[in-house]
């Protein structure tokens, strides 16, 4: 059974102004080494920050935009750091307790991406809301990645007023992730069916490698 609306927008902290519209943002980490499969090396990392820069500034996000994402490497991350350099406020939902969230989704070795989490979190104009604290426990056994992808959608839907202040961002490889909720291919669709805009896909595995 999928969440009710009132599990997924539990009462948060109001944005600092009302924005003009939400950017949203799914996408794949940045690959541990022993990854069989590359999905997002770290080499393709500032090819994606390039494009992502590029949609950024072609919707003109900021002051007057609030943008939510999860915090892992790779991303997460670099969707945030960008829209708070170009003036955005940033909402950061965590879907585990935050050393949970460290050792699972953010440190690697030799990395800069923990420092990078710290640095980010101190931003003024950056908040974060965990999971465990703002949904309560999982009754619909959908995952932790699951939930924080439509609480994501769902808090951008009621704070957007209208679908078309939605948009979202994706970095990803393109690959089905099923039916099931919470995956990217669910995101786009549900985004796409509230009637938000989605674009065009970043594809990791089709970008240029850059040391």
């Amino acid at each position: 059974m999928a969440p009710s609306e009132n599990e997924m927008t539990p009462a948060l902290a109001v944005p600092v102004k009302p924005p003009r519209r939400i950017m949203i943002f799914s996408g794949h980490m940045v690959d541990a080494p022993d990854r069989a499969a590359p999905r997002f090396p770290a080499t393709k990392e500032k090819s994606v920050r390039r494009r992502l820069a590029e949609q950024l500034r072609a919707w003109g996000v900021g002051a007057d935009d609030l943008a939510i994402s999860g915090a892992a490497r790779g991303g997460d991350m670099l969707f945030a750091e960008l829209c708070v350099e170009f003036g955005a406020e940033v909402w950061l939902f965590l879907p585990r307790p935050e050393e949970e969230f460290l050792d699972e989704s953010v440190r690697l070795p030799g990395s800069s991406w923990e420092r990078r989490f710290r640095a980010l979190c101190a931003r003024p104009r950056v908040r974060r809301f965990f999971q465990h604290e703002h949904l309560g426990e999982d009754r619909d056994s959908l995952g932790v990645h699951a939930r924080n992808n439509l609480w994501m959608i769902e808090t951008a839907r009621k704070l957007a007023g209208s679908p078309d202040r939605i948009h979202a961002l994706l970095v990803w490889d393109e690959k089905s992730t099923g039916d099931g909720p919470g995956g990217t291919s669910d995101f786009v669709a549900r985004v796409q069916e509230l009637g938000g805009v989605v674009a065009p896909p970043i594809n990791p595995t089709k970008l240029p490698a850059e040391l």
